[in-house]
């Protein structure tokens, strides 16, 4: 199922499909500041578990896996963000931005890698922050892009729709993207590695 969407003045009743999906622990492509992405509930096991085959990625994996959480308080809520760190993120946020943390005992086990981190991100995006509103928990999020190492492509998400649909039960449409993947910025301790460079204009 597709439903289209103004990604500048979405409309609540439009998405409630796509809300609908997410609580019944269903996977929806969905867009974000930085590209189309796959999403399901937090609380998901089934989702998580079908987001991870999507992407590739088995529970033995370096990567992280990552949320869209509402703010900086939940930044706080699910990952240790230290002190010196916190200004920063601040700054950052809302943006394209993905912040790798040690996760909080508040993240589902089946999300962390083997050094117990997450990702968490707080997009500059209204469909994002619209969906998290009215799901009320946090989205695990992916990128639909196969790999890092290959050739970006505008998205289209009737494309996505008809490659994904043994595995996507909405796709929300807001017209064609070109993805611009987050800029990864690991934060443990008092140190601060940038993982990957990209949309994100990032000054320490």
């Amino acid at each position: 199922m597709r439903v289209h969407v103004d990604a500048e003045r979405p409309n609540p009743r439009k998405l409630q499909p796509a809300v609908d999906a997410l609580k019944k622990g269903q996977v929806i492509v969905y867009p974000t500041d930085t590209g189309y992405a796959f999403g399901c509930a937090m609380s998901s096991v089934k989702g998580i578990a079908a987001i991870r085959r999507l992407k590739g990625l088995d529970e033995r994996s370096h990567k992280p896996l990552t949320m869209i959480v509402a703010g900086l308080t939940d930044v706080g809520r699910f990952g240790v963000l230290g002190n010196s760190h916190f200004r920063l993120v601040r700054r950052l946020l809302p943006g394209p931005y993905t912040l790798v943390l040690q996760a909080t005992s508040e993240v589902p086990k089946s999300m962390h890698n083997r050094h117990h981190e997450v990702g968490l991100r707080v997009p500059d995006h209204l469909v994002c922050r619209m969906l998290i509103g009215e799901l009320g928990e946090p989205l695990l999020t992916g990128s639909v892009t196969p790999g890092e190492n290959e050739t970006p492509e505008l998205e289209e998400a009737e494309e996505l729709e008809s490659r994904h649909a043994r595995d996507v039960a909405v796709t929300v449409d807001v017209g064609p993207l070109w993805p611009d993947p987050s800029t990864v910025l690991r934060m443990i301790g008092d140190d601060i590695e940038v993982l990957r460079e990209g949309k994100g204009d990032f000054r320490p």
